[in-house]
Order: structure tokens, then sequence, then C-alpha cells
């Protein structure tokens, strides 16, 4: 993989760039989590139903993952990047214009595919653009816009739906994506690509790859939790805890927000550690299943701050080790590849989770639900227990 001179002598503004294109889709992609109940209201549809909202952007990522790896180990991920950010602010614009709720939906899908490109190109070009002793510090600040994206929609979505209304909230985040394609574009004066062209046998390999494939699982399972919590835990809040949609929406936010700080710090326990990536991804799920307890059983704002605050530490202390060890464990010629396998099951993951937390909460219980989270954890352990450090 090969990155403009530009882009080696300052990173940190390729960073930057990347980091500002990413938070604007994360935003989006959470925008009516902390809004929930207005969709309910609104298109008269119950829990499960208004969870495609987030879901089906994660189904357009999905559906797209694979191909763009292909397409990221072949072509200048720059021009891809740029393309996915034009599809992404039409999808943006359309979603408040559109006049079914099915119409909406097929709005976020179209912004959910772009996401092949606005994240997972993206985390490649911060990748390569960072030299090896500092790569997993730059990929592991670079995966914070997730949680600073989605922090922002919990926290913002509340106050500004009283001023655009719900229609606004969803399209508002895009002008953060266009701000950070002005580092982007004035730092990479060269393309990105893998100079070897990865082949189609190569590919077809790639995909196979017993290793990657069990990151990815455990992956899969960090996802589900994290994405679990933050579409949920606002209307929990509002339920159960019995406070405001604007105090909701700021307690959910303690979610995405741990990872501010646990996101870039699993990534340097990692290196401190020796670079040893597995015990971090196992520490980080045993810390979920005390929180999801305490959840559980929370009736207090102060107990579910609490179970909010490790909850979000324990979903977010991997995520940026999964970025470096799948890629440690893949062939140079394949990384970008690998990079989507290992997104299309994280991805999965945070598809499924939305409407399946809906219809457990809607047919069983909240109890259910967390139990159900619990199982997740530890399916996220036994998927790596057993693998090699690289």
């Amino acid at each position: 993989m090969t990155v403009g001179s530009a882009s080696t002598r300052r990173p940190w503004v390729v960073l930057a760039g990347c980091f500002l294109v990413a938070t604007g889709f994360n935003a989006y992609l959470f925008a009516p989590a902390s809004i929930m109940s207005l969709f309910v209201a609104a298109f008269g549809i119950d829990k499960p139903t208004a969870g495609l909202s987030i879901s089906v952007v994660f189904l357009g990522w999905v559906v797209f993952q694979i191909p763009s790896g292909f397409l990221m180990d072949r072509y200048d991920n720059r021009v891809l990047v740029w393309a996915g950010v034009a599809v992404f602010v039409g999808a943006s614009v359309a979603g408040p214009l559109a006049p079914t709720y099915p119409a909406f939906l097929a709005t976020r899908f179209v912004g959910g595919a772009t996401a092949v490109f606005l994240w997972t190109a993206n985390a490649n070009i911060v990748a390569q653009s960072f030299p090896r002793a500092r790569r997993a510090v730059g990929t592991s600040l670079f995966v914070t816009s997730a949680p600073a994206g989605a922090t922002l929609a919990q926290a913002a979505g509340p106050p500004l739906q009283t001023v655009v209304g719900w229609q606004g909230v969803v399209a508002v985040y895009a002008v953060i994506t266009v701000c950070g394609l002005v580092p982007f574009v004035w730092v990479l004066d060269a393309p990105v690509r893998n100079e070897s062209a990865l082949s189609l046998s190569g590919f077809a390999a790639a995909l196979a790859d017993r290793q990657v494939l069990a990151i990815a699982t455990s992956s899969f399972c960090a996802y589900s939790l994290f994405v679990f919590l933050n579409s949920w835990m606002p209307t929990y809040a509002t339920e159960v805890v019995s406070v405001d949609i604007g105090a909701a929406g700021v307690l959910a936010a303690i979610v995405p927000a741990m990872g501010l700080v646990a996101r870039p710090g699993g990534g340097w326990l990692s290196d401190r550690i020796g670079g040893r990536r597995r015990p971090v991804i196992v520490g980080a799920f045993v810390l979920v299943v005390p929180a999801l307890a305490i959840a559980a059983v929370a009736t207090s704002v102060a107990w579910f701050a609490v179970a909010l605050l490790l909850a979000g530490i324990g979903s977010q202390l991997g995520t940026g080790v999964f970025y470096v060890y799948v890629e440690e464990v893949s062939p140079p010629s394949s990384g970008g590849t690998s990079l989507a396998v290992l997104m299309t099951l994280s991805i999965a993951g945070a598809l499924v989770a939305p409407v399946a937390a809906g219809w457990l909460i809607d047919v069983t219980s909240w109890t259910t639900a967390f139990g159900v989270g619990g199982l997740l954890a530890a399916s996220g352990v036994a998927a790596v227990i057993r693998l090699p450090e690289a």
C-alpha cells in the first residue's frame, strides 16, 4: 500500500480529516436513537420497526462491505472516499423529504452503503499514513470517531429536534462529514492503493482465513453489544428509570462517550503488554457482564449511570485492537479485504442488534435482552480465546 508524501509527513492531518468524515457518518447512523419515541409516534409503528431506522443503515453497510474490500485492495482509496461522501450527502438530504417510512428507510440504506468508504477505506488510509510504530495509536484514535458521532447524536438529538424537527436531526450531521474533506484533500496529494493488485484467488483466500474469521466473530459480539446499548438505553431510561427524554439522551451518551477513552486506551494497553491483543479483547468482554447485570436491576439514575459507564468501556476497549489484530494476521496483499471481512461481521452484529433487542423487549422483557447481551459477551471471549498472538 502506498500513500502520498504529504500524508507521510503529516499523518495527524490525515487522521483529522478522516476522523471528521467518519464522525459525521456515525452521528447520522445513530441520529434516531435519542428520539426513537418520536419515530414511533410519527409513523404509528412499534419498537422493532422503529429499530429498523438504525438497522437499515447497517444493512447497507454490510451488503456492500465485502465488494468494497476488493476495491480497496485494487484502486485509489481517496477516490472511493470522495465518491462515498457525495452519495452520503445526497442520502442525508433526501431523508427528510421522504413521504413514507419505507421511503425514509430507503434513504437510510443508501446512506449506510457509503460507510464502506467513509469508515472502512478511511481506516485503511489512516493505518497506512502512520509509521508502523504508531499505527496502533493512529488507528485506535480514528475509531473513536464512532463514539464521538454516537455521543453527539445522543446528546444533541433531543434539543436539535425542538428546532429542526426529527427530520432535520437525521440530515444535519452530514455537514461534519463535508468539513472533514478539507484536511483530507489538502494532505492526500497522491494515490492510496495496494500496489500488489489483489487477484480474485487471493481475494477468495482472504475471505476464508480462519484467524480473520475468528477475530471478526468476536468483533461481531462487541458491535452487537455496543449498538444494543446505543439503540435502546434512551428508551430504557424513560420507561424503567423514569427520566424525561432529554435526560435519557444525556445518560445514554455515556456509552459512546466512554469510547473516547476506551478505544485509544485499548490500543495503548495492548502495546504496553508487549503488543498482545487477545488479553485486551477478553478483558473488555469481562467488563460488560457485570455492567449488564447492574443495568437489568437498576431503578435509580446513579446505578444506571454506573452500568452505562462500565458497559461503554467494556463494549469498546477492544475496538481498535480488533483492527490491528486482523491486520497482523493477514498477508500484506489482502489487508483491505481482511479489514472488510472484519467489518462485515462486525456490522452484521450491529444490523441485528436494534431489531432483535426491540423484539426481545416487546415479547419477553428487558431482563431477557440484558441476559442475551451476557451470552454475546461470553461468545466474544470464546471466539478468540484459543487464537495465537500474531
